[in-house]
């Protein structure tokens, strides 16, 4: 154990394996048809956190961030890229679309920045300032030590609870605002690990749709299995949707 400790210690000291914060973002949405149990339990399987993929960069600096992004369709749950495919055929199928032919230059140009958003969301870093994970916001409280803290406008359904623990501090960007959500969910120190869970309805030409988050952040070292682990604190904003 002791030699362990010190060829970790000497990865460290050489920057191959470094403490930092690493999210695992999951996304799932689906149609009201979906709304059932049935649909919930075929669902809930892929909220769980899963390894990062063979071959991503996992020297880079900054805040390590994953994606994974899912749409329940029918009787199945399709990744993102998979749904958009679907999407396109069903349009074409109802003559709302054309078939993807590969020939046409704005066709080429949208398959490959869809292509490099999907190996983005497959691990990249990113400062701490640029972090795109909806109502949350990530702060440094000291060396390896972070606060996260939930935010919602508090406009709009469904209406969620908490409050603002800015409200009262002179200066703060958020002081004097009541209605606005703004809480800390939890501060990960060195080691630690915390999960959040919440979720939106929402309506497009489509339909009414549900949108439900995992976040899963880590204060770590940074490895495959980073995100497979038990996790310290759980901050859950699941609102009834119903």
């Amino acid at each position: 154990m002791r030699n362990g400790k010190k060829e970790l210690d000497y990865k460290i000291k050489n920057g191959e394996e470094k403490e930092m914060l690493a999210i695992l973002f999951i996304e799932m949405q689906w149609l009201k048809e979906n709304r059932t149990p049935s649909g919930a339990v075929q669902r809930q399987k892929y909220y769980e956190p899963v390894r990062i993929e063979d071959g991503i960069n996992l020297s880079g600096k900054g805040i390590f961030l994953k994606k994974c992004s899912y749409c329940q369709y029918g009787n199945s749950v399709l990744s993102e890229q998979r749904f958009s495919d679907r999407l396109d055929e069903k349009l074409y199928e109802e003559g709302l679309g054309k078939a993807f032919t590969g020939t046409d230059e704005r066709e080429q140009r949208l398959a490959g920045l869809r292509t490099k958003r999907i190996q983005k969301d497959r691990g990249t870093f990113y400062n701490i300032e640029n972090i795109d994970v909806p109502c949350i916001t990530i702060s440094e409280e000291q060396a390896n030590c972070y606060r996260i803290k939930w935010f919602d406008s508090g406009e709009g359904m469904p209406k969620r609870r908490g409050g603002n623990e800015d409200l009262y501090k002179k200066g703060m960007k958020l002081a004097g605002r009541p209605n606005v959500l703004n809480e800390t969910a939890f501060v990960l120190e060195e080691g630690k690990a915390g999960l959040l869970k919440y979720n939106y309805r929402y309506t497009s030409y489509h339909g009414q749709w549900y949108k439900c988050y995992y976040v899963y952040i880590v204060n770590d070292n940074l490895t495959q299995d980073v995100f497979v682990r038990t996790y310290d604190y759980v901050y859950d904003q699941m609102a009834d949707l119903f």
